[in-house]
């Protein structure tokens, strides 16, 4: 065996040499109005949050367009049918999508042509009425720029026992329910097979 030779342990062999660093630190007194002198500024958390939701909603004030309607000129009085009524009523059901109760309300509620001017929307209920009623003024406004007749005239009114009328199926029962009275034929392969119904 051989023998380890003796470390020395001298107090310069332990120490570890490293350099100097100088930190140049402002007094703590200088601080707050360093920060104002430099120009440099402090911010929250808030204050970021707040920044990033209003740029959406200015990027969306961009993003709208302005429409200039022209004046309704009282002298307008072109003709126009049912069809041609029908289709104004659909662009305007479309232009009301972001609002989908009145959008609902408007798509499924077509005005009739009574005469050359009146129209007339049968609804199923007050609420529906309430809410045309409101819009009456932009109603009668986009018609009449549309067609080209400054006469229009909308009446509306609630048809009697509408809400009474003919219920939707919601359930898997009730619409396979439906579906048999129209189509006898899937009640008898429903038994034949011994379906069930899910």
């Amino acid at each position: 065996m051989q023998a380890k030779p003796k470390a020395n342990n001298t107090p310069q062999q332990n120490t570890v040499q490293t350099p100097k660093v100088v930190s140049k630190a402002a007094p703590a007194s200088n601080t707050t109005n360093s920060n104002v002198n430099s120009g440099l500024k402090s911010f929250s958390l808030k204050s970021l949050a707040q920044k990033v939701q209003q740029a959406p909603v200015s990027q969306q004030k961009k993003d709208v367009k302005q429409v200039v309607e022209e004046p309704i000129d009282l002298s307008w009085n072109d003709a126009f049918n049912q069809e041609k009524l029908n289709e104004v009523w659909r662009r305007f059901a479309r232009l009301h999508e972001a609002h989908p109760r009145f959008h609902t309300i408007v798509k499924n509620h077509q005005p009739k042509l009574v005469d050359k001017v009146n129209l007339l929307i049968q609804l199923r209920n007050k609420t529906q009425e309430h809410e045309l009623v409101k819009e009456r003024a932009n109603i009668l406004s986009y018609l009449r720029r549309n067609l080209k007749n400054a006469h229009i005239q909308i009446s509306m009114e609630v048809a009697i026992g509408a809400e009474s009328g003919p219920k939707k199926a919601f359930t898997v029962a009730d619409k396979f329910k439906e579906m048999s009275t129209k189509n006898p034929a899937l009640a008898m392969f429903k038994k034949e097979f011994n379906l069930d119904l899910e």
